[in-house]
């Protein structure tokens, strides 16, 4: 069986011979700069390549972060569970590890708010620059 005969849970979508620098020079259209064009496609994948890095990064951190909050709060209860004066104060820690989930859950929100920030912002520098590229060029008018 030959190499280039597409197997059966293979789609061959007839990429294999394209010459993509020869359907660009075939396709110039009268006023269109190809190859800024291209070059604008390019950055617009680099953007989200940067905002996919960031995104994962910033979920990364999140539960790196989600599991410490996890792991303190588990050792705290042990802690105070295992003393004998915790019986009569189980209201009182009760009190106390709700507060403290309740500021371990807003210190995540605030990163989670500022790492959507930032990936927010790098779209946006992206479709500025994009808007600033399709602008005509002054001088030629």
């Amino acid at each position: 069986m030959s190499d280039s005969n597409p197997k059966a849970n293979e789609a061959d979508w007839g990429f294999g011979a394209l010459d993509f620098a020869k359907l660009v020079e075939s396709c110039q259209i009268s006023g269109v700069d190809m190859t800024s064009l291209i070059d604008m496609e390019k950055k617009n994948i680099d953007a989200l390549i940067e905002v996919n890095r960031s995104a994962y990064d910033s979920w990364r951190n999140l539960m790196a972060r989600q599991t410490e909050v996890f792991q303190e709060t588990m050792k705290a209860i042990a802690a105070e569970a295992s003393t004998e004066t915790a019986a009569g104060r189980r209201t009182e820690i009760a009190r106390q590890g709700f507060e403290k989930a309740l500021a371990n859950m807003r210190q995540l929100a605030e990163t989670a708010t500022e790492q959507q920030k930032q990936t927010i912002e790098i779209l946006r520098r992206r479709f500025e620059d994009g808007m600033a590229a399709m602008r005509p060029r002054g001088g030629s008018a």
